[in-house]
């Protein structure tokens, strides 16, 4: 079981050819949004690094660098000098990190805290690129299925790095008349994940789809022992807010489980109490919730190392297993 000791930041720039730098040694400050349910159904990144030398802020102005990769979590325990096998083998365990954000980097700006201290801001969208020149342009033959939209719509995604993620079995209906189709890719997709009822979006240079009713990994439990911070905030609907440290294995679309003796009940303004649509639900049985939104902030050199969630009840909503995600299988010609 991963430890939540000594942070771990990797934050790595790439140019067109695969080639890049990593900036990791230098303070960075951070917020990264993800939600699905926006006009751009991907994430926002900003990223402050100070202290550079001219010639690698020339360089990134200089547009020489085109994505950016943001590593974040924990080493683990420290490995003793002395530490047998076992022991270095469960230190090694100990670490927990994996990609937070992966993305075009769209903005460029330079400033200064004070005379000594310089930074270049990076803002960046994941998957923009791919999400604004893609196009399909194609028919297909009488007998398609959504699958086969689709797998048509990834092919337009190949040359902007846009893979596949975590997707379902698509509906079986089978269509007796061809389809022909001339759009941007992302219209497409929203007529898949309609067909599909379900939320897409972009997260790190992967497209996921997630039906309603479903969640896509299991749940990660969280105390005051593990990285919950304060209680979280009932809200309308059945919901939490909730705050934690960084957690890499906590996911869009994945499941949180939190007790339900730390959960502050809400209470509703004078306005609400009169326009609210109806009565605040009662707090999931279980305690089990469905991770909606991710609101990451960060301090490499200072105390921010957090996560806001919003958060919605599982209610009878089940698994996306193993034999339902990526049904679809590769992609078909």
């Amino acid at each position: 079981m991963s430890q939540n000791w000594l942070r771990h930041f990797e934050i790595r720039l790439y140019d067109n050819d695969g080639g890049g730098i990593s900036l990791s040694d230098f303070k960075v400050t951070f917020d990264i949004q993800k939600m699905p349910n926006t006009a751009f159904a991907g994430s926002v990144g900003n990223f402050k690094i100070y202290n550079l030398s001219s010639f690698t802020v020339n360089s990134i102005m200089g547009e020489e660098y085109s994505h950016i990769e943001v590593i974040a979590g924990y080493d683990g325990m420290p490995q003793k000098a002395d530490a047998t096998e076992d022991e270095a083998e469960v230190a090694a365990n100990n670490s927990n990190y994996s990609i937070i954000f992966s993305g075009d980097i769209r903005f460029c700006i330079t400033g200064k805290d004070n005379p000594t201290d310089s930074w270049i801001q990076l803002q960046c969208i994941d998957g923009w690129k791919g999400h604004l020149n893609a196009v399909v342009s194609t028919t297909i033959a009488a007998g398609w299925q959504w699958k086969d939209v689709f797998n048509v719509a990834m092919r337009t995604y190949e040359s902007y790095g846009i893979t596949v993620g975590q997707v379902p079995e698509m509906p079986d209906t089978v269509f007796p008349r061809g389809k022909t189709i001339h759009s941007n890719t992302p219209k497409v997709l929203n007529q898949v994940a309609k067909a599909c009822n379900a939320d897409w979006w972009y997260e790190n240079n992967q497209v996921m789809i997630r039906p309603n009713g479903t969640y896509l990994s299991e749940a990660v439990e969280l105390n005051s022992n593990n990285g919950l911070i304060g209680y979280p905030q009932q809200t309308m609907g059945g919901g939490i807010n909730v705050r934690c440290l960084i957690n890499p294995n906590i996911r869009m679309g994945g499941l949180v489980r939190i007790n339900q003796g730390s959960i502050y009940r809400t209470a509703l303004s004078n306005d609400e109490i009169g326009n609210g649509p109806g009565r605040i639900s009662t707090i999931n049985a279980d305690g089990d919730y469905i991770v909606g939104s991710i609101d990451y902030r960060g301090d490499t050199r200072g105390q921010n190392w957090y996560m806001d969630l919003m958060c919605i009840a599982k209610g009878s909503a089940d698994l996306m297993n193993n034999s339902t995600i990526n049904r679809v299988g590769p992609l078909i010609g």
